[in-house]
């Protein structure tokens, strides 16, 4: 477990410092801070919803006292894979360079 925190902690602080340091300078700055407001809520609720499915899931059981553990560890797996696929749609999909018509 403390193996997987040391792991799971600097990559969510990287991959967060990423998200919002490589955003496209291109792009409107207000829907630009929009999307990336909008995909940090989303991964704070899909890791709201994970820990809220362990503690149900676990709570009846014999392993009860890990419930916590497992839904931190979880959250730092899920919040990192949503920031990471919202920066590959933010920046290759909807931002993407001469996606407006003009050619740069």
């Amino acid at each position: 477990m403390v193996a997987a925190l040391l792991i799971l902690v600097p990559v969510v602080v990287v991959v967060a410092w990423a998200f919002f340091r490589f955003a496209p300078a291109h792009a409107e700055r207000k829907r630009v801070l929009f999307f990336n407001v909008t995909s940090l809520i989303v991964a704070l609720a899909i890791a709201a919803a994970w820990t809220v499915r362990t503690y149900l899931v676990m709570s009846s059981t014999v392993d009860s006292a890990w419930w916590p553990v497992i839904s931190a560890l979880g959250a730092l797996f899920v919040i990192p894979l949503v920031l990471a696929l919202a920066a590959i749609m933010r920046n290759f999909v909807i931002f993407r360079r001469g996606a407006d018509g003009s050619r740069q």
